[in-house]
């Protein structure tokens, strides 16, 4: 490989490369790796993300060059692809707070996208013009590259890069939760790959015994008749709040522990997932009435996983039981698939940000109020069940 590589140096080296192929041609093999490096000093912001960035450009031009054997075509067709995940990743996040990570790729997430095009009408527009105007692009890339790479040396550089990418991300692990911090989106995503590939090929998507004693019962299509009328049931999912009154030495105001106290004056407990984690936890574990460490690694992206396969769930169960289920939910329902999700789980009607005309964070009453209506307006139909879900104590405390 080194001598492969050395006979490739010689053969584009100094002046008799620009002699036989002219500067523009030097100019067009080197231009999308000086708009690569560009795009690493605006978007990274570590040393670990520019390595993993590097990398994973690296990673991208040998494998088109083992496709193609052109470095101009393999660099121009990288670039094309870095820019287009950039491009997403700051969308993205620009709208759910989250970058792009490996995981999007792996489930298929018609939420985001429709979602993303529903409030970005001339997103559809812009992606068809990109994607004509970039056919000359490459045509033009192909037609005048006059340089060919070996197949086996490209495809053994490959490897190397996304060896040196799976060391580094060992080395250096990211968290789940560095997405929202916006940045390093190149990087991010790789590492996410090798992450998410490393779980998938350790334990596969879920971490279960091979072999169970027992299985969960299916209650799909039955039903059942209450002997009086229902009441109605609000789930209330207090984002945040956690009752501090356990940790020893803090003072407290007069009068704190009440907010925790049911109607009747008594105190009662009610163990999910997960305190000091992901809210979604305990929106998979109440409405699913199943554990989200069951997931391993994937764990983190429990309801986007979940969306669409899991057919059971809590508001489900009270629906065989003649209930209206409802959720008002304080984001955007795009987010973590969450409509989806609860769809999936039984919930029937939907309420996320936009349909309710919040702002960025409402206070609780807001949710509350909304509630109130609801029932006011639906209770002689049918008994309702109304997932709350509040946000007021929720990050940023940046603002009153």
């Amino acid at each position: 490989m080194s001598a492969a590589l050395l006979s490739f140096g010689q053969r584009i080296g100094g002046a008799a490369f620009f002699a036989r192929y002219g500067f523009w041609r030097a100019g067009a093999l080197l231009l999308p790796h000086v708009i690569a490096v560009a795009i690493l000093a605006f978007t990274e912001t570590t040393l670990t993300a520019a390595a993993a960035f590097l990398l994973a450009w690296g990673l991208l031009n040998f494998l088109w060059l083992a496709l193609v054997r052109r470095p101009g075509v393999a660099a121009t067709l990288s670039l094309i692809m870095i820019g287009v995940l950039v491009l997403l990743s700051q969308l993205k996040y620009q709208v759910l707070m989250m970058t792009a990570n490996f995981i999007d790729l792996m489930i298929v997430d018609t939420d985001t996208v429709t979602f993303l095009f529903t409030i970005f009408p001339a997103l559809r527009a812009i992606v068809l013009l990109c994607a004509v105007a970039l056919v000359p692009i490459v045509v033009i890339a192909w037609r005048s590259d006059p340089f060919r790479v070996r197949r086996l040396t490209a495809l053994a550089l490959a490897l190397a890069c996304a060896g040196w990418l799976t060391i580094l991300e060992m080395q250096f692990h990211m968290e789940p939760y560095e997405a929202y911090y916006g940045g390093n989106h190149v990087s991010a995503f790789a590492r996410s790959g090798v992450d998410a590939v490393s779980d998938l090929m350790t334990h596969g998507l879920m971490e279960s015994d091979p072999t169970v004693a027992d299985r969960l019962k299916s209650v799909e299509g039955s039903t059942c008749r209450p002997a009086t009328k229902p009441p109605h049931i609000i789930l209330v999912h207090d984002e945040s709040s956690f009752d501090i009154r356990v940790a020893p030495g803090i003072k407290l105001p007069s009068g704190y522990g009440s907010h925790f106290l049911s109607f009747d004056g008594k105190e009662r407990h009610f163990v999910v997932e997960s305190a000091g984690g992901p809210s979604w936890y305990t929106e998979y574990n109440v409405l699913a009435g199943l554990s989200a460490r069951s997931f391993g690694r994937f764990a983190y992206f429990v309801t986007r996983i979940a969306a669409g396969r899991v057919k059971r769930g809590l508001p489900a169960a009270l629906g065989r039981c003649g209930y209206r289920t409802l959720s008002l939910y304080p984001a955007l329902g795009a987010f973590m698939n969450a409509r989806s999700f609860q769809a999936t789980t039984g919930v029937q009607h939907f309420f996320d940000q936009h349909d309710l005309g919040t702002r960025r964070i409402e206070p609780d009453s807001f949710f509350y109020d909304a509630a109130a209506r609801m029932i006011e307006h639906e209770h002689a139909r049918s008994p309702l069940f109304i997932f709350v879900y509040l946000a007021a104590n929720h990050f940023p405390w940046d603002y009153r």
